[in-house]
């Protein structure tokens, strides 16, 4: 059962049914994190004397991501399809950012751009 850990800021919206996807950056192995169909822990604080299970969920896609920025603006492509700028909003919003350009930072600031790596779906909780 794959297991993830937040930052505290995304655990009430994912707590919230806000928040249901997330981006991970490619693994040293180079294995896909999980698959469809795969019962997901999520946690905050993970691997810490605090740390708080948020829920199991099943994942629903999984598939790999590309962030950049580019002067023409932001890309993101999904199994290589470039995503319309509304898109990339909507997978900003997904995934519990208040803008394009703080889901960029984001990226930018924790990750470095061009970012490569898996976006990741589940479906409401089913457990907690």
């Amino acid at each position: 059962m794959p297991a993830f850990g937040f930052k505290e800021r995304f655990a009430r919206p994912i707590e919230q049914g806000i928040k249901r996807q997330t981006i991970r950056a490619e693994r040293k192995d180079g294995r896909q994190p999980c698959r469809p169909g795969d019962t997901l822990t999520l946690w905050t604080n993970w691997r810490r004397k605090n740390a708080r299970k948020l829920a199991d969920v099943r994942c629903t896609f999984c598939s790999p991501i590309v962030i950049d920025r580019t002067d023409a603006g932001p890309t993101v492509t999904i199994r290589g399809r470039a995503l319309t700028p509304h898109e990339i909003e909507e997978l900003a919003f997904d995934d519990a950012f208040l803008s394009v350009g703080d889901f960029l930072a984001f990226f930018r600031d924790t990750h470095g751009l061009p970012f490569k790596g898996w976006v990741i779906k589940w479906e409401a909780n089913h457990g907690r």
